[in-house]
């Protein structure tokens, strides 16, 4: 609506034109009736109904009231003309009970509803609340009150009682949005759906654009059909919710199961606790004879520890002796080595020098040898030249043909002669100079370097990887020392008494018991072959051995519940148990000890398992890798000896038809057993020291590779610099060659041209030519004896500085091999020492430790026996106060009762457990509590049922209803069908029906015109329209003058030519009356306290408009007498048959 036609307001602001209903029975009796149309029913209250209306500044109204009298009338017509308001009140009614403005097809937004230059809009809409469906908490009337801002909308809702003289008492129910829709709800008013409130434009909209789809859409919406399923899929989704608060409450039912279990649990406590309670007064009674029995046992511990002490004195006394006597035999030794390594070290320095100075000798001798034999090639260079060049002269002179001579070229000839001369000398002054020679030396020296400094980086490398072996070594040793103090199988992995103990709980799911780790079973005779033996064995020391596949599966469980990593589990090793071990081992003779000999094996199976996977049974032991390699080396080695271990670890694999003999070294510092297969007190400080050492060993050598690293690169440098520079000489000596070729061949073609150009001359030029060349070429020759007898005698006077270099470099290299054996030898020396000044602190502290107890263990006897006797005495006193228990007897018997310290333990954990339990019993359970609650459950249980047959129930009724859903649409489809027909028949001159598709989602509206044909019916065809007019008009007149039963006489006896007409074909009256018929079916299915209608005529003619008008009023006040229709139409109502329960509203225009 535009702002101009807001503008103007109602010429009567306060109330708007009415007139009253006219209850005239004349007029009434005057209307003919054309037949008997609609029964009429008894008239029954229903809550809901629109009392009044009362605008204040919405849309074109500036203050207007309307008041419904629905005590007597149901029928309402709001007539006016185009301008007057009529779709405002309509949208009005809608917006003010909690409608959108969309809805209303008068703005988009509820703030365009405002009436132009006014704040806010109000609208109040009255509804009764008697009858049907009322509300019994309030009274006779519920106002609404609907305040739109430019911002937002509030609401007020009241209720109204209305007192016997007409005085109405209101008061505020609420001002939610939510409570509005609560009662609109309750109500049963349908705010959206189309068919009770048809605007003017959907009336239009509907009228021009009739197609079945959108007609089947208004069906869905009016009939509610929709909404019923999605009710029943709400519903569903309630049942869902009930069954899952049943579930809930099924748990709480199991919660309190689980209650009653923990209050048994509480009876067995209390049970528990009065017999930990005559536990304790047992261990009391004990414990008062314990220390009696404790002394006597410590005087006779003590007299065996000093049996035992004055044995170890006497041992430890001669091996600290025999420690120190060879302590000062090795350090005599040393002495003597280390001097003899000072003089070898001195003989050394001398012998280096001396390769010095005869290496710098003999190079100055073959740099000499070099420049010779380059003068040498030279020489032998220009003696092929020369003879070339006689060659070549001799022959031109023998054909020389004589010419005019040319003095111009003869100048260019000697111009050319002298560059030729300044070039050779430049090349033989390169060749001979021994810049090349230098430059090459140079390079050479360079690479030397670097590939020294190369192969010391590879040597430190190398000891490199030594400490990080050693230290990874150190490391582990330390670890498996941490984690055997916990606990001793640790030492074979460090969650390996994790494992077993997991293996204790599951042993049930095992068909035997896995045996490992493998190394738990196995000890050493002899320890001085611990290290050999842990070499040997340790890739197996952590295995565990399963009985069966199932087995193995079990233990790979339990190492993946233990979330181990893959790198730490265990290897399993599937053998079925015997039990028993091996027999007629093929071993070596008993001449050598063997490494199966000296191990014992407490499982067979575990013996069996060494055996298959080691062969250690053929495996012999010596103590020196020399005696192991010329023993296993030979052509007869031992007997089924197939390897030999040294105490060092080092392998010597036998020589036979078979196999090869092979030896390999044990390069490890250290050779140290870890304590594996034997009790091995690691000193953990020392340890962790040598661990520091090594990592400090570590970092100098990192940081002497980083300097070796950067003299490399710097060496590589200097070599691409001197192999730069002699490429740079090369390349220019060969260019000066080049040229010097190209000018020797300039000055031939200028010989050859002057040789053309005078014949007298040329020949006597080349015979001097040639005569030079001659004696150049003698002169050549005798340079070149000259230049190898030169270099023979220095030749021979290098030989014997060459052979002075090599026997001082083989000096050198024996002086150094015989240092270094000396130096080795120093070291094991200083190894010794070190293990003898260890084991000889050892035992000077254990012998000042002996002595330090001696005395104690004196001083301790003498107390024990006085303690002994005080406690006699109090034992008698303490008898007197300490209750005997009835099961025990006086002295009680003590054999099996523990220590008095572990009973005193036991005793202190009895009074906590007792206490403990005592906080945690609740004594107020007994067994009545017990009992009750037991019955409770019992009746929750119960009830827990019913609700689940409650929900079942309810799931069968929801089914039921599913099911009778299909016969609800189907009834209603029927029923609007019949009233459609029905309605049509008020017509008379319609047939057809609705045709429904649910598939295609369609509703066909099919009506037929049936007109009489009169006596112009054989005019031409194209007056057809005519007749058919006439003929239509000749029925009317015989209706209104004789009724229906006429109509219906006529039909039957006349023939009458059907036409069938699309429903598009029909008149604009006839089409908007099938479209009332089709609304008023729909307002058969559904139930509305009002219903409304706008602008419903204006395609109709006034002959349609008047029976329609007619019939909604007739449907109205006889058929739904309980319910409200609000009709609004802009044409005149004078013509309207006035009847009970019709009221009638005439609005003036407000706008232009």
């Amino acid at each position: 609506m535009s702002k101009n036609k807001r503008d103007c307001s109602s010429p009567n602001e306060n109330l708007a034109p009415i007139r009253s209903t006219m209850n005239d029975d004349d007029a009434s009796a005057s209307v003919p009736a054309k037949k008997p149309r609609l029964e009429e029913e008894e008239r029954i209250a229903v809550a809901g109904r629109v009392a009044s209306v009362k605008l204040q500044n919405f849309m074109c109204h500036a203050n207007l009231q309307i008041d419904f009298n629905t005590k007597q009338n149901n029928c309402f017509y709001i007539g006016g003309p185009n301008g007057s308001g009529k779709s405002a009140l309509f949208a009005a009614i809608n917006l003010g009970l909690g409608g959108r403005g969309s809805d209303n097809d008068r703005g988009s937004t509820v703030k365009s509803y405002i009436k132009d230059g006014t704040p806010q809009s109000k609208i109040t809409i009255t509804l009764t609340n008697k009858g049907l469906n009322s509300h019994p908490d309030w009274d006779d009337l519920i106002s609404v009150e609907r305040t739109i801002n430019q911002s937002s909308s509030t609401y007020v809702m009241k209720s109204i009682k209305v007192s016997a003289n007409g005085h109405q008492t209101e008061h505020v129910i609420s001002k939610k949005k939510s409570d509005i829709d609560r009662i609109v709800n309750r109500f049963n008013i349908h705010l959206s759906n189309p068919a009770f409130w048809m605007s003017q434009d959907r009336s239009r909209s509907f009228l021009a654009n009739f197609k079945p789809s959108n007609v089947y859409k208004l069906y869905l919406q009016s009939t509610n059909l929709e909404n019923i399923r999605q009710s029943y899929v709400r519903f569903a989704a309630i049942i869902d919710e009930c069954s899952q608060i049943v579930e809930r409450k099924s748990a709480e039912v199991s919660i309190q199961q689980r209650k009653l279990k923990r209050m048994q649990e509480q009876r067995e406590l209390q049970m528990r606790v009065e017999s930990d309670r005559a536990l304790i007064g047992v261990y009391v009674w004990k414990l008062i004879f314990c220390k009696v029995r404790d002394l006597e046992d410590e005087i006779k511990l003590n007299k065996k520890k000093q049996e035992v002490h004055n044995k170890l004195h006497e041992e430890w006394k001669t091996q600290y002796a025999t420690n120190r006597a060879e302590r000062n035999q090795l350090e005599k030794a040393v002495q003597d080595v280390c001097e003899d390594a000072e003089l070898q070290t001195e003989e050394m320095g001398e012998a280096q020098k001396l390769q010095k100075a005869k290496t710098d000798e003999v190079m100055k001798f073959k740099d000499e040898i070099k420049s010779l034999e380059q003068q040498n090639r030279r020489k032998k260079v220009d003696i092929n030249g020369c003879k070339d060049a006689i060659r070549e002269a001799e022959n031109k002179l023998k054909s020389m043909v004589a010419k005019q001579g040319n003095d111009e070229v003869k100048k260019q000839l000697e111009r050319k002669n002298e560059e030729y001369q300044r070039i050779s000398k430049e090349v033989e002054k390169m060749e001979i100079g021994g810049e090349k020679v230098q430059l090459e030396e140079r390079a050479n020296f360079i690479a030397s370097d670097l590939n020294k400094k190369s192969k010391e980086k590879h040597e430190t490398l190398k000891e490199y990887h030594k400490l990080q072996t050693e230290f990874t070594n150190r490391q582990d040793m330390l670890r498996r020392a941490k984690a055997a103090k916990q606990n001793s199988v640790n030492k074979f992995g460090s969650s390996m008494s994790q494992i077993l103990s997991e293996i204790g709980k599951r042993r049930g799911e095992f068909k035997a018991l896995p045996k490992g780790p493998i190394g738990k079973f196995v000890t050493l005779k002899d320890p001085q072959w611990a290290y050999p033996v842990e070499q040997c064995l340790k890739n197996v020391a952590n295995n565990f051995l399963c009985h069966s596949q199932s087995d193995s599966a079990v233990l790979r469980e339990i190492f993946t519940h233990l979330r181990l990593p893959k790198n730490e589990r265990p290897t399993i090793i599937v053998s079925e148990f015997s039990g028993k071990r091996y027999s007629n081992l093929v071993e070596p003779s008993d001449e050598y000890p063997s490494m199966y000999r000296v191990l014992q094996i407490s499982d067979p199976d575990v013996d069996n398992l060494i055996i298959d996977k080691t062969s250690c049974e053929q495996f012999i032991l010596l103590k020196d890798k020399t005696e192991a390699m010329n023993l296993m080396g030979s052509k007869h080695p031992p007997k089924n000896a197939s390897r030999a271990f040294t105490s060092d670890g080092s392998q010597a694999y036998a020589n036979g038809p078979n196999s090869q003999y092979r030896f390999y070294a044990n390069n490890s510092r250290d050779t140290r057993p870890s304590g594996l297969f034997q009790q091995v007190n690691l000193d953990e400080a020392a340890l962790t020291k040598e661990v520091k050492n090594i990592e400090q060993a570590k970092m100098q050598i990192d940081t002497d590779v980083k300097q070796i690293e950067k003299e490399i690169q710097a060496l590589r440098r200097e070599q691409q610099s001197a192999d730069k520079e002699v490429e740079e000489f090369e390349r220019k000596l060969s260019n000066l060659r080049g040229h010097e070729i190209r000018t020797r061949r300039s000055v031939e073609e200028l010989q050859n041209s002057i040789a053309n150009s005078s014949k007298e001359e040329q020949v006597t030029s080349l015979s001097d030519s040639i005569a030079e060349l001659k004696s150049k070429l003698s002169q050549s020759e005798q340079e070149i004896l000259e230049i190898e007898e030169k270099m023979k005698e220095i030749e021979k006077d290098m030989q014997p500085y060459v052979k002075e270099r090599e026997e001082s470099a083989k000096t050198y290299a024996e002086l150094k091999k015989e240092l270094e054996e000396l130096n080795r030898t120093i070291l094991k020396f200083h190894e010794d020492m070190a293990v003898l000044d260890k084991k000889g602190d050892v035992l000077q502290l254990r012998l000042e430790k002996l002595a330090a107890d001696e005395q104690v263990l004196y001083h301790r006897e003498a107390r024990l026996l006085t303690e002994r006797d005080f406690a006699v005495e109090s034992l008698e006193t303490e008898k007197l106060t300490t209750p005997m228990p009835p099961t025990e007897q006086d002295p009680p018997d003590l054999t099996d009762f523990p220590i008095s310290d572990k009973a005193k333990l036991k005793l202190a954990e009895l009074h906590k457990s007792v206490e403990r339990a005592s906080k945690g019993c609740d004594m107020s359970i007994t067994h009545e509590t017990v009992k009750d609650f037991k019955e409770t459950l019992k009746m929750h249980r119960f009830f827990c049922r019913q609700l689940e047959e409650a929900v079942e129930s309810l799931r069968e009724v929801h089914a039921a209803r599913c099911r009778g859903y299909v016969s609800l649409k189907t009834y209603t489809e029927m029923k609007v069908c019949d009233k459609f027909q029905e309605l049509l028949e008020v017509r008379g001159h319609f047939i057809g029906g609705l045709e429904f598709d649910h598939d295609k989602e369609t509703l066909n509206v099919n009506v037929q015109s049936c007109k009489e044909k009169d006596s112009m019916a054989d005019r031409p065809p194209a007056d057809d329209e005519d007749g058919e007019d006439e003929e239509e008009e000749e029925l009317e007149d015989d209706d209104s003058d004789d009724g229906h039963a006429p109509r219906r006489k006529k039909a039957k006896t006349q023939p009458k030519k059907k036409k069938n007409r699309d429903l598009k074909g029909l008149s604009g009256g006839e089409r908007s009356f099938v479209t009332a018929a089709l609304v008023m079916s729909l307002w058969e299915v559904m139930e509305q306290p009002f219903r409304m209608l706008d602008e419903f005529d204006v395609f109709m003619d006034m002959m349609n408009r008047k029976l329609v008008m007619d019939l909604l009023v007739e449907l109205a006040t006889k058929k739904f007498p309980h319910n409200q229709f609000i009709f609004f139409t802009p044409q005149g109502i004078k013509e309207l048959k006035i009847v009970d329960g019709l009221q009638v509203f005439e609005m003036n225009k407000v706008r232009d």
